[in-house]
């Protein structure tokens, strides 16, 4: 696996490389003769400057870190007829070099630095909030690099991350509602509603503050450099929202000139013939993506700019969708301890909004209360379609009606904007500072009837849940958040034992919103609410032995929303009860290096979540109506986790961790009679299970890696009765989208110099527990599929580069959500230019 250039990751590479090694040795010593020694320290493959690089003399305590250009200076060298000069940095190997200096000489020594092939130097940012070398890290952390980014044209963030061991990620379709749980973590509650998965982009939030919810398959990865995964105890510092586990994608910033164009054409193959679909008969669905950017490095500024766009005919009926993407990342120097950062991008997505397969609903017993069945309709997955008949006279009873089918015209349309702003000062070799700014927009908007006539839906009525749902010409749902943050961090090297971190943070998010509000809804009119949130987090990294580290953290959380009433029904207003919550969360991690190759790391921490707007006030969830909860409270996690690390020569890795997570008040939607439903805080919950990752590169040409999870997710608190839906799943106690087993495999093999291949897999088991259309047998649940992927890439010359690839090549019919038929077959060819 090529590593990553270090000097290449921004704002967070410099706050936490200069301050990893800059003063990790004693003080400087004054000797009774003195030279002066001055270099660079530059990267081998392009001769740019290596930022944090550690310099010292060999017997002595003299050392110094390189600056943002790669410089450094010695003083105080004693003179001596050889001195042996060391430079080390995260991710290089380490060199050395002999030099002679007399009484008050000035020399100058350079030093070009090559990058290892040793997978355990991988650079870990997230874990600790400043670089770490993968063998340091004292909690689980994976990093996905731009080579396998760039694996496939076009990639999306749900793509990226979905082979990391621990992550599975469930869509609906198109750029409709989509989950990813780190061990775990989350339901498929809403599509991404209560995420307990923070994203950040270059360090800024990018999730629906109202929801929490990301559309993975939304976030356009052609200008990312790489992406970390944090699991576990290692989210404790990320704060409300984070205790499942952080995604932080690192946008790209060139080291010198470059323009790169590509784009990329496909199609859905053709579908088994038991499943056609009225969709799919006689058609063939296509999808374009192509892209355009230009960046430079030219004296202190560096500057990246990239337009994405793509256009999907959608592999089922209403999951078409084309987005526009723009994304524009710039740095300037000011000097050579200090900087500004810009991180912004843009997004627009547009698409059907696509519902389960097709089925039909028979509501029988009117007056209420009634009795409201689902039948799936055979081979009619790729579908929407769906019928209602009814014992009632007023809705042609027990007859089909073409009156019924409204969901093909639904329309969701999306925006997400960001504009980030870092200044980074090193203050000194010791202390650093880290200050940001920044704003974030997101808009989702769901267009029900785009037609000139009223459209009877046959469930979801918000006056009565039991009877039809009229929707008139026009009618939507709309949220909109503004959200204003700000932030300041100082890493600070106290001692050759202690380096501490000090860091608040805080933003406001105003709302404008037709459904999550706390007044009771009115067709698409907009209310408005405000939510603040505030935290404070202090971390010290301490070396208790020469191999022995501790990291210890503690954080502060607090949420509040503007409103202490919510109007239940029209007129009646209850008094809300948590209308702020805040919670301590510690965390405590220890890493020791038994050798040079092999750590063992151990974690306990506390987490929580503050419950969202669409968890406390969601009134309309699709075909179901929402109950508000005035009583809805925060949740917590304790996480406690243990896992050793091995490398074997520079060919073989594995890492192997076991975990346990145990959730307090955990927050899950309850479904009651009448196609209602409540968010509601679970007593306890319990998921425990072992994690494994290999990673075999036997030599230069082949490149082999493997994962595989076994998770255990109980409901400690299960009654009977509480929740008949569930009831009905094979098994009533396993929390709800949790598969049992997960496996992911990848072999690249670079056939010649131009020619590279690979095939790639994963495996989810069948889920044990879903929330909607459940049965004892367990028929149409999610999971229970290997899907397999191939590419191929030939690189015509320096600058032009082919792809063809296949995704499930199989052809597999798998769900990850239920009811949702995911993409089939497809085929991709694409060609990138760089100069």
């Amino acid at each position: 696996m090529k590593k990553e250039k270090v000097k290449g990751s921004g704002m967070k590479r410099l706050a936490m490389s200069v301050t990893l090694f800059a003063s990790s040795v004693a003080p400087l010593t004054t000797y009774a003769a003195d030279g002066v020694l001055r270099g660079r320290v530059t990267d081998k493959a392009d001769g740019e400057g290596v930022i944090g690089a550690a310099v010292s003399i060999a017997g002595t305590n003299i050392a110094t870190a390189t600056d943002i250009d790669g410089n450094f200076v010695l003083r105080n060298v004693p003179a001596s007829k050889q001195q042996k000069v060391t430079v080390t940095s995260i991710g290089y190997a380490p060199i050395s070099q002999t030099i002679t200096l007399s009484d008050g000489q000035t020399a100058t020594l350079n030093f070009s630095l090559g990058q290892t092939t040793i997978m355990a130097s991988e650079v870990v940012v997230g874990a600790a909030l400043y670089k770490q070398d993968r063998l340091d890290v004292p909690v689980t952390a994976n990093v996905v690099t731009k080579e396998k980014i760039e694996e496939e044209p076009n990639p999306t963030l749900d793509a990226v991350v979905q082979d990391v061991p621990g992550v599975v990620v469930s869509r609906a379709g198109g750029t409709s509602s989509s989950n990813l749980q780190i061990r775990g973590s989350n339901a498929y509650s809403g599509g991404g509603i209560g995420t307990r998965v923070t994203a950040f982009y270059d360090g800024f939030p990018i999730n629906n503050p109202e929801s929490g919810e990301i559309v993975w398959q939304s976030v356009n990865m052609n200008a990312a450099d790489k992406v970390e995964v944090l699991k576990g105890a290692a989210a404790t510092l990320y704060g409300s929202g984070a205790m499942g586990g952080v995604v932080n994608v690192t946008g790209h910033l060139p080291s010198k000139k470059e323009v790169r164009a590509g784009t990329s054409i496909g199609f859905y193959d053709k579908t088994p013939s038991g499943d056609e679909s009225v969709y799919r008969d006689g058609f063939t669905p296509v999808f374009w993506n192509t892209y355009f950017g230009f960046g430079d490095k030219c004296g202190d500024w560096t500057y990246d700019i990239l337009y994405s766009h793509s256009d999907d005919h959608g592999y089922r009926q209403n999951a078409w969708n084309y987005m526009n993407d723009l994304k524009f990342k710039a740095r300037y120097n000011i000097d050579s301890r200090q900087y500004i950062q810009l991180s912004t991008f843009y997004n627009s997505t547009v698409g059907g909004y696509a519902y389960q397969w097709a089925f039909n609903t028979n509501v029988d017993g009117f007056p209420p209360p009634p009795t409201i069945t689902f039948t799936p309709i055979t081979n009619r997955s790729y579908d929407v379609y769906r019928s209602f008949t009814s014992t009632n006279p007023m809705y042609v009873p027990g007859v089909y009606s073409p009156e019924y089918d409204v969901y093909s015209d639904d329309l969701i349309a999306r925006k997400n904007g960001l504009i980030g702003l870092n200044y980074v000062n090193l203050l000194s070799d010791d202390l650093s500072l880290d200050t940001k700014l920044y704003y974030t927009y997101n808009a989702t908007r769901i267009e029900y009837n785009r037609t000139d006539f009223p459209q009877i839906y046959p469930t979801g009525n918000p006056v009565d849940p039991s009877f039809p749902y009229p929707r008139v010409p026009g009618q939507f749902n709309e949220t909109d958040d503004y959200r204003y943050g700000a932030g300041v961090k100082l890493d600070w090297r106290a001692s050759d034992a202690h380096r501490l971190l000090f860091g608040i943070d805080g933003n406001i998010v105003d709302t404008r919103t037709t459904q999550v509000a706390v007044e009771y809804p009115e067709t698409n009119k907009f209310n408005d609410i405000q939510e603040k949130n505030f935290a404070a987090f202090l971390q010290d990294e301490w070396k208790l032995a020469d191999r022995l580290t501790a990291l210890m953290s503690l954080r502060y959380d607090w949420s509040g929303i503007n409103k202490d009433v919510v109007e239940e029904t029209p007129g009646v207003w209850v008094p809300l009860n948590n209308q702020s919550v805040d919670a301590l969360s510690p965390r405590v991690a220890l890493n020791y290096r038994v050798a040079d190759d092999m750590a063992l790391r151990a974690s306990w921490g506390r987490s929580f979540r503050a419950p969202t707007l669409y968890e406390r006030f969601v009134r309309e969830g699709g075909i179901f109506i929402g109950i508000p909860n005035p009583d809805l409270d925060k949740e917590t996690m304790t996480s406690w986790e243990a896992g050793i690390y091995k490398q074997f020569s520079d060919k073989v890795s594995i890492d192997v961790a076991g975990f346990i997570n145990n959730y307090d008040d955990l927050i899950q939607s309850i479904i009651y009679p009448g196609q209602t439903f409540m968010y509601r805080n679970i007593t306890k919950a319990r998921i425990w299970g072992i994690e494994t990752s290999l990673n075999f590169r036997p030599n230069a040409d082949w490149n082999l890696s493997a994962g595989y999870t076994y998770m255990n997710a109980k409901n400690r608190s299960y009654v009977a009765g509480q929740d008949v839906t569930l009831d009905q799943n094979p098994d009533p106690e396993w929390l709800p989208y949790r598969p049992e087993h997960t496996a992911s495999a990848s072999v690249t093999w670079k056939a010649t110099d131009k020619l590279t291949l690979n095939v790639n897999g994963r495996y989810v088991g069948k889920y044990k527990a879903v929330s909607l259309y459940t049965n004892p047998e367990g028929e149409n649940y999610p999971g229970d599929f290997v899907v397999f992927n191939a590419a191929i890439k030939y690189k015509f010359s320096d600058n032009v580069t082919g792809t063809l690839a296949c995704n499930n090549i199989n052809n597999t019919q798998y769900e990850e959500a239920e009811w949702f038929r995911a993409p089939n077959r497809s085929f991709i060819a694409g060609i990138d230019l760089t100069y």
